[in-house]
């Protein structure tokens, strides 16, 4: 994978690309990946992968989130972190807290008796810099701590920008679980190996609410196969869909919570009748949910 070294430093930069300098910022690196799997069955880079990542760090054990702006990143290897987004702490409550994220977060096990509840609104200003930018998280061993603390600056080093795109490879059809943001810069940077194997396959396909849990399925048999169709999502969010329009009134809103996967693959030569058939099998198959974004 392509990088480029950089020495930026990580509070100016944020500062050019939007954010306040006025505001008070925390970070927190996601670092141990392993209690996570023990815990939850998904370690962080699956959760993230999964759309799950703001309702997972919504979660602590009190309020070391501080009451601001929270830069988050995932730790790899040594003390290098990963840039996963910026997010503002709306509000703070209890463990019994009653939200559409706090009541999916406790059916996924997340919050549990005696946490604490951060209510988080994610700023996409930032997106181009989601997993891509690299720092070394600072020897204090702390996962979190002030990068300003409304007085001081922490002054830490970008330690690279990491080319455009998704560097896993393709993972197979049963394994593809994109979010929103990672099937646009699939999309914009013409990702191959991804396009080669999306493009030559038609089929059933699932878009996941992860908040609400509603469910879209489609099927995509042009002559560009799954990738064609995904593209029009890329483009639009909505890809056409009367229902999934009136959702992106709030585009950055409706789009972070987006979650695209396979359902099943069929023949190059699957006609749209075929495709219609496999939905209607699939809406029997997952039930109610699997018909308010389609609105059949």
């Amino acid at each position: 994978m392509n990088t480029a070294s950089s020495v930026f430093d990580l509070h100016w930069l944020l500062t050019q690309s939007g954010l306040d300098r006025n505001r008070r910022i925390k970070m927190y690196r996601h670092s141990n990946h392993e209690r996570a799997k023990e815990r939850y069955g998904r370690d962080t880079e699956e959760i993230l992968e999964a759309g799950d990542l703001e309702i997972f760090q919504s979660v602590q054990s009190s309020k070391i989130l501080g009451d601001d702006i929270v830069a988050f990143f995932m730790g790899e290897k040594g003390r290098l972190s990963r840039f996963v987004g910026i997010w503002k702490v709306d509000s703070i409550h209890n463990y019994k807290h009653v939200s559409p994220k706090a009541n999916r977060a406790r059916n996924l096990g997340f919050l549990r008796n005696g946490d604490v509840w951060h209510e988080l609104s994610w700023d996409p200003q930032f997106l181009p810099f989601e997993n891509r930018l690299i720092i070394e998280w600072p020897e204090t061993g702390r996962h979190h701590q002030w990068l300003y603390d409304g007085q001081s600056v922490k002054q830490i080093a970008v330690h690279e920008i990491r080319s455009i795109g998704i560097s896993r490879s393709f993972p197979g059809f049963t394994n593809v679980v994109l979010t929103f943001a990672e099937l646009t810069s699939l999309v914009q940077n013409d990702t191959s190996g991804w396009r080669d194997a999306l493009e030559k396959t038609r089929g059933a396909y699932l878009i996941t609410d992860i908040e609400s849990g509603d469910l879209y399925v489609g099927s995509a048999t042009g002559a560009d196969g799954i990738w064609g169709r995904w593209s029009q999502y890329a483009n639009s969010v909505h890809g056409g869909n009367r229902v999934m329009i009136d959702k992106t009134e709030n585009v950055e809103r409706f789009s972070s919570r987006l979650q695209f996967s396979i359902l099943e693959t069929m023949g190059n030569l699957a006609t749209r009748a075929d495709g219609i058939a496999i939905e209607k099998l699939w809406k029997r198959k997952l039930g109610r949910k699997a018909t308010v974004l389609n609105a059949n």
